[in-house]
């Protein structure tokens, strides 16, 4: 049988937004199949049409068939069965796809136990240990919050192909990985599946990976073929917009003058989680310095300390050593004075820093009001428009809910609130993590901006190139610790 076969789907969501038109799609037994395209294209929605994981009232059309078996509006109980044990997934979101209040080995138990099954003994440790999960038996008795983004990935990685199914739908599996993590987890994937759909936004993953490429524009399919072509003398303008903008970026040049004051500085700052042998050193003697006007990234593996690092830089996780100061005050003295927005997050986490009952133009203009701005609600509209228009959102309309848009669409938006507040220093936790290539390029061109007029931005992110286009200095986590004062590598390369 052919595992996958979709022919003329259309899906229509219940608000009237045609999300898929006429979309077809056969991927072979063994096949690794990559879906490309911009965020909101609809590449979500297929993978929640496959699975039967549309909203209530959503209207579709068309066929879609899994190993022979018609599943477009097929009963709940023949769709669970399917699920997990001949069609595996990867989310996107793999915090979301976590219960926050059950440990991180529960959740890749449930790949067995949701079908009335005890996993092999040794079996979710032995897993989780294959990608790369150090001491994996126990880190597995934790709480998906004790985990990085990264890690938590690779667990809904070892959950969603526990049983070798004859089609694994991956939606954007390595985002919180860097390089060499992202090409091993593939790798597992190709191993641990018959045949895998991959829908990402790193087009030199999916060369590497990918035998061939779909591309949606709009809910459509613009172009298709062997992965070779199709990225290399690609025919669609859609396609060779997001070829242009995968190229990477040249090295920022560094000006030799510049020298802006002191923002935020952390001295000798160590934090461990948990207590006794078990306990993880996530920060080890950290020291790093950020002025006005300037980018500093870190990067680093996952679980080496970055969003840590972020969060203590920050103000919002106190170190059990060393010092915090925030435009040149002691950041836990007690005796704080920042004025409101100086320090402005936006989170590895874009879907669970929105709060899904707020309308988009309450969650993008509540900094200004934080800040003792009082607007009508008409103004306050009006300046969402604006930060959505900044973000390349032009098209979201300011009343809709975070849970009507897709994974990168709410990390702009994210984006976009930080940036209304006019912060002093803005920490993002891989800020493009969840954007396709062109939004990537827009969103890096608008942090360089930001710092352009005047803020300390520190950037946390696996996409090293990208970085290297627009950050001054670049420093790197090794296992809690960072480089000798974060200093410029790609400047001292030039």
């Amino acid at each position: 049988m052919t595992p996958l076969v979709v022919q003329d789907l259309t899906v229509t969501y219940p608000n009237g937004h045609r999300a898929l038109t006429d979309v077809a799609l056969t991927v072979r037994g063994g096949e690794r199949c990559a879906l490309v395209g911009r965020s909101g294209s609809g590449k979500t929605t297929l993978v929640r049409a496959i699975l039967g994981l549309l909203p209530a009232g959503t209207r579709t059309t068309g066929s879609i068939r899994v190993d022979g078996r018609e599943v477009l509006g097929a009963p709940e109980h023949t769709l669970r069965r399917l699920r997990g044990l001949l069609v595996g997934y990867v989310p996107q979101d793999p915090f979301a796809a976590c219960d926050p209040l059950r440990t991180v080995g529960h959740h890749v138990a449930e790949a067995w136990t949701a079908h009335g099954r005890t996993p092999p003994t040794g079996a979710i440790g032995a897993a989780l240990g294959a990608v790369g999960i150090a001491d994996a038996a126990r880190r597995a008795r934790h709480h998906p919050h004790q985990w990085s983004g990264g890690m938590l990935q690779r667990a809904t990685l070892v959950a969603g192909t526990a049983h070798t199914p004859v089609l694994t739908l991956a939606d954007e599996p390595t985002s919180a990985l860097d390089t060499e993590l992202a090409d091993e987890a593939l790798d597992l994937l190709r191993r641990c599946c018959g045949a895998l759909l991959l829908i990402s936004h790193d087009l030199a993953l999916v060369a590497r990976h990918a035998e061939s490429v779909l591309v949606l524009a709009e809910g459509r399919v613009v172009e298709r073929g062997p992965a070779a072509t199709v990225l290399h003398t690609p025919t669609a303008a859609e396609t060779r917009r997001l070829v242009a903008a995968a190229t990477p970026p040249p090295r920022r040049v560094i000006p030799s003058d510049r020298s802006g004051p002191v923002v935020a500085q952390v001295r000798g700052v160590s934090r461990r989680y948990g207590r006794g042998p078990g306990a993880v050193t996530a920060l080890d003697d950290v020291s790093l310095t950020l002025t006005a006007g300037e980018v500093v990234g870190v990067v680093g593996r996952s679980g080496s300390g970055k969003s840590t690092l972020a969060r203590i830089v920050g103000g919002m996780e106190r170190p059990d050593t060393g010092t915090v100061h925030l435009d040149g005050r002691d950041a836990w003295s007690g005796r704080r004075t920042l004025r409101a927005g100086f320090v402005m997050p936006i989170f590895q986490d874009p879907v669970a820093s929105l709060d899904r009952r707020w309308a988009l133009w309450r969650t993008l203009t509540e900094p200004l009001l934080a800040r003792g701005e009082r607007h009508p609600r008409a103004r306050r509209r009006e300046l969402a428009r604006q930060a959505l228009d900044r973000v390349g959102l032009t098209e979201i309309d300011v009343d809709r809910l975070p849970a009507s848009l897709s994974v990168g669409q709410a990390q702009r938006v994210a984006i976009a609130r930080a940036i209304v507040a006019r912060p002093a220093l803005l920490i993002a936790d891989e800020p493009t993590a969840s954007l396709d290539v062109a939004a990537a390029a827009e969103i890096t061109t608008l942090l360089r901006a930001v710092a352009d007029d005047g803020a300390a931005l520190l950037v946390v992110s696996h996409d090293q190139q990208r970085l290297a286009g627009y950050a001054d200095r670049i420093a790197t986590m090794t296992t809690g610790r960072l480089t000798p004062g974060g200093q410029p590598r790609y400047a001292a390369a030039g």
